[in-house]
Order: C-alpha cells, then structure tokens, then sequence
C-alpha cells in the first residue's frame, strides 16, 4: 500500500468521523428543540384545561341563573294575569 492511498483513506475515514459527528449534533439539536416543544405543548395543554375548567363553571352558573331568571319571568307572568284579570272584572269584583 502506498503512503498516498493510506492518506486518502485516512482522510475518507476523517470525512466519514466529522461528518457522524456533525450528524450527532444535529440530532440533538433537534431532540432539544423537540423537547421544549413538547414542554411548551404541555404548558399550553394544562392552561386549555383550566380555561375548559373555568369555561363549565361560568356555564353552570349561566344556568343557574337562566333558571332564575325563568322562574322571575313566571312569577311576574302570574301577577300580571292576575292584575288584568282584576282589571277586567271592573269594580264590581
């Protein structure tokens, strides 16, 4: 073997040793960017959660009170049936 095809050999497994190297940092680069995404998703899944949490609560108590409301609107419905009914009789009851 000559001293020339030894160093080009040498320089191919060199090539070979940066270019491995340069691959490993590129997937970490990537698993580290992954990861804080992934982190990031869960920050932003937990606050969806609270807001969804937030977002029944108000719900039930918009219910609540259109129930309220609904029984007040009955309530005043029978008082004005009742007012026209007495309206309507005259003063002779």
């Amino acid at each position: 073997m000559s001293d020339e095809t030894s160093h080009d050999r040498l320089t191919i497994l060199e090539q070979a040793q940066l270019l491995h190297a340069s691959t490993l940092r590129r997937h970490g680069d990537i698993l580290d960017r992954h990861e804080e995404r992934m982190a990031a998703l869960a920050a932003n899944l937990t606050a969806l959660r609270q807001m969804q949490e937030r977002q029944q609560g108000m719900l039930e108590t918009l219910t609540t009170i259109a129930g309220q409301h609904q029984e007040r609107m009955d309530a005043l419905q029978q008082t004005l049936d009742a007012i026209k009914d007495m309206l309507g009789r005259g003063n002779g009851h």
